[in-house]
């Protein structure tokens, strides 16, 4: 289908005169006409539709209803419904009174055009160069970024309801797609248990009994597999997502010992010292019967196992937080807004992410993304999950920002203060450190610690035992002596300097600036609906990440600038107390 027809730029009279008759004060979808004209053209979704074909409905128009829809946290039922029924909305999108709107169903196809490449952050940059353009944000100043966790659009399964539910998916997709070829395989075992969808109350209840069902239904998916990625079994098959679900979620649920037995692999251990960058050898199922070492034939990590089948990119995670640990399923969601406390803040950039990634390993991406969006931020205030000596600098020397946050401070485990990694003096020419005391270490070593380089410093150990301050200086007071672990000689001095900067008062008042990342949090979670994926792939959930950050602006931006007043906060009403304080000519301060 071809790109649609344009919105229009003129209002008919008509739907002018009942809407501000019935709305006078007017509305955040009547304000986004009123400030911004049209949010956006059909120009802007040129590339999104082929040149030929019958025309359909106006892009810029779809996408209006989106961003309205996100927010109002409507369905989309509800939103093709405002667009037939409710004025205001018929206002902003420049229809007549009696246009019947169109089916709702639109909305779905338009955000999986959306969900293609970078369609979604292109988009939301479109906003931000509209609000721009209209004077409501500047791309310098600063910004905030805080992170928060999604819920993916699927129910928690055990080991064994995976494995079931992964086999039945399998079947039904490969039921559509070749029913003829699937039919031989299908027996009445399958049947009964693959008929229905696999739940924990339809499981054996014994522990013995789910292990043969478990093994049960890994032998069945050894035998299909085998069959899709056999000779004469069609190519096209073994390519439907199902399929390759199915193949990966064997390869980390299931492993073949020396003797060829199918065996169901170990739970995941924290005494497991393997990487957790590891990841399951990718193989065919013949490939699988070659016999891997069984050291390693315990489940994946979180980072690449396959939680459902339903939503194969979501994953779990755990965080500890100050009220506990909390564990979810699904994505994580990073918003940088402005915070220069000149006007509103208004979110420019959004980062969607798996959920057992870490704040700082997306901080790259979130930079990529404000510069590509024409930002160049004077300083990126981030909590500590973001912040480190390495980002720091890459932060600067790569974009010119400035990273602000907590860097973490020196640990102790002593009960008295003692000496900590600052009371040594480097010697960076001869790779040496020197004590308070005086002494020299030996040489140091350069070693990795995740991927980077550090340097491993050790004192010998008859200089430490002879000293008088040992207990001042190590806990290890038998057989070492102190070991001190330095970063490169760049990182080891923004370390240093960030950590003396952040103890002053200059520092806290500047950082004061990002406590409002929360409220954003916050205002997107429960009025506009982020915590809960609508819909599953990190795609079209970064779509629904988009589309909420875009609402929320709107609807922030029309209640600080309300149709015909200036552009400042409406002033609060004067309350009994504040007048008499104003008699005794008082003054009072409101906290900030």
């Amino acid at each position: 289908m071809a790109m649609g027809v344009s919105s229009g730029r003129v209002i008919p009279a008509l739907t002018v005169r009942v809407a501000r008759a019935s709305n006078p004060r007017g509305t955040a979808a009547m304000w986004v006409r009123d400030r911004l004209d049209e949010l956006f053209t059909d120009d802007d979704f040129a590339d999104w539709y082929p040149g030929n074909g019958r025309r359909g409905l106006s892009p810029a128009r779809l996408a209006m209803v989106s961003v309205l829809q996100y927010a109002e946290n409507l369905t989309d039922r509800q939103a093709a419904e405002a667009v037939r029924c409710r004025l205001d909305w018929k206002y902003c999108l420049s229809m007549e009174l009696d246009d019947p709107g169109f089916d709702h169903s639109v909305l779905s196809e338009f955000r999986d055009r959306m969900a293609q490449g970078d369609r979604a952050d292109r988009l939301l940059a479109v906003v931000v160069d509209r609000l721009v353009a209209a004077g409501l944000v500047g791309r310098r100043g600063r910004v905030r970024t805080d992170s928060t966790h999604v819920l993916a659009a699927v129910r928690t399964l055990n080991r064994v309801e995976l494995v079931g539910e992964t086999m039945r998916s399998g079947l039904e997709e490969l039921s559509e797609a070749g029913e003829d070829w699937l039919a031989p395989l299908v027996t009445a075992d399958w049947a009964r248990r693959y008929g229905r969808p696999v739940r924990y109350e339809r499981l054996p209840r014994s522990a013995e009994d789910r292990l043969e069902y478990a093994l049960q239904v890994g032998a069945d998916g050894v035998q299909l597999l085998s069959a899709v990625y056999g000779d004469d079994a069609p190519h096209r098959l073994r390519e439907l997502p199902a399929v390759q679900v199915l193949r990966q979620v064997w390869l980390q649920q299931y492993w073949f010992d020396e003797e060829g037995q199918l065996r169901w692999r170990e739970p995941k251990s924290t005494h497991d010292r393997r990487s957790r960058r590891e990841t399951p050898r990718r193989s065919t199922v013949a490939e699988a019967q070659g016999r891997p070492d069984p050291a390693v034939a315990r489940v994946p990590w979180a980072s690449v196992e396959i939680i459902t089948p339903h939503d194969a990119e979501a994953r779990f995670s755990r965080k500890v937080v100050s009220s506990g640990a909390r564990s979810w399923i699904g994505y994580r969601d990073h918003q940088t807004e402005t915070c220069d406390g000149t006007g509103p803040n208004v979110i420019v950039q959004v980062v969607t992410a798996p959920a057992p990634e870490q704040d700082i390993d997306a901080l790259p991406r979130i930079h990529e993304g404000l510069a590509a969006g024409g930002f160049r931020p004077v300083e990126h205030l981030v909590d500590g999950g973001y912040i480190s000596p390495s980002t720091i600098h890459t932060a600067l020397t790569g974009y010119g920002i400035r990273l602000t946050g907590p860097i973490r401070t020196v640990s102790s485990n002593r009960e008295h203060p003692g000496f900590d990694k600052r009371d040594f003096r480097p010697n960076w020419e001869q790779h040496t450190l020197t004590c308070p005391r005086g002494e020299t270490s030996s040489p140091w070593n350069e070693t990795y610690l995740d991927g980077r380089p550090q340097y491993s410093v050790r004192f010998p150990t008859a200089v430490c035992r002879a000293c008088e301050d040992r207990a001042l200086c190590t806990g290890n007071t038998v057989n070492r002596g102190r070991h001190v672990m330095l970063l490169p000689r760049p990182l080891e001095e923004i370390q240093n300097q960030a950590r003396q900067e952040q103890e002053t008062s200059a520092w806290r008042e500047r950082y004061a600036m990002r406590a409002g990342c929360e409220a954003t949090v916050s205002e997107t979670v429960h009025a506009h609906g982020l915590r809960n994926c609508r819909y599953r792939g990190i795609a079209k959930t970064h779509v629904q990440h988009v589309l909420t950050a875009v609402g929320t602006n709107i609807i922030r931006l029309s209640d600080c600038f309300p149709p015909g007043a200036a552009p400042s906060r409406p002033t609060r009403p004067t309350s009994p107390f504040q007048l008499l304080c104003r008699k005794l000519m008082f003054s009072t301060t409101r906290d900030r």
